[in-house]
């Protein structure tokens, strides 16, 4: 493989492929259970996924651990949210909690860098620079997607964006096949961590999977310094049979 990854956890086959979430969530709960240590500094993406594996961890406080969202919020209240799943990882190791307060997609690009230059957002994203561990996942053009079903892209936004080359998004930053960011306006909308400073972060920890997840993931592991993927085995030979 030209996957030169320190850690890799692996899911087996969901017979029901809308399965492989719970699956992979749960071994990286598993993971992260063993892994998070006292003093860690644990940047956040957020997905289905990472919603099931901190569902699944054990509450255990964990001391002087700091966890830190890297993405703004959703303005209507959904089951799934960057700011809530934050809240809930650090609920269960008893840490510091920071949320970017703006949403996850501004109107415009020119309130996107209003947004990103107050001072409250600012230091959310300094915080985020100091983790050693992100805690990431990726998203596909699947129609269940939470991108595609939450209604904060047109769906002719979603087809410009594939007809521009995009295979998926990371932090809510669509990303091409080699994993560079795509020239769309709802890439200069997106209020989030920068794409182009996750190498920064020592120890990035990719959770994902599933067979429609396997070109994106393909993509942010050729643009991102991933030091630990959590897939399921489908995704895994995926990957490896390009």
């Amino acid at each position: 493989s030209r996957y030169t990854l320190s850690v890799s956890s692996r899911a087996p086959s969901a017979a029901d492929r809308s399965n492989a979430p719970l699956m992979i969530g749960h071994a990286a709960a598993a993971y992260l259970a063993d892994n998070v240590n006292a003093g860690d500094v644990i940047a956040l993406g957020w997905g289905r996924t990472l919603k099931f594996a901190i569902n699944e961890l054990p509450r255990r406080p964990i001391a002087r651990t700091t966890v830190v969202s890297m993405l703004g919020g959703l303005t209507h209240a959904q089951p799934l949210n960057p700011t809530e799943s934050a809240w809930e990882f650090a609920e269960k190791i008893g840490a510091e909690c920071f949320l970017l307060p703006v949403p996850v997609y501004a109107d415009r690009p020119e309130q996107r860098d209003a947004f990103m230059s107050q001072r409250s957002v600012q230091d959310v994203v300094f915080r985020a620079r100091r983790a050693n561990i992100a805690v990431l996942s990726v998203g596909s053009f699947s129609n269940d997607s939470p991108i595609a079903n939450y209604g904060f892209i047109k769906p002719s936004e979603l087809e410009e964006l594939q007809a521009a080359g995009a295979v998926g998004d990371v932090l809510c930053h669509f990303i091409d096949a080699e994993g560079r960011p795509v020239d769309h306006e709802v890439n200069r909308r997106v209020c989030a961590y920068p794409l182009q400073d996750l190498s920064d972060i020592p120890n990035i920890i990719l959770v994902s999977g599933g067979q429609e997840k396997v070109a994106v993931m393909r993509a942010a592991l050729a643009n991102s310094r991933v030091s630990v993927l959590i897939t399921d085995e489908d995704a895994a030979k995926g990957l490896l049979n390009r």
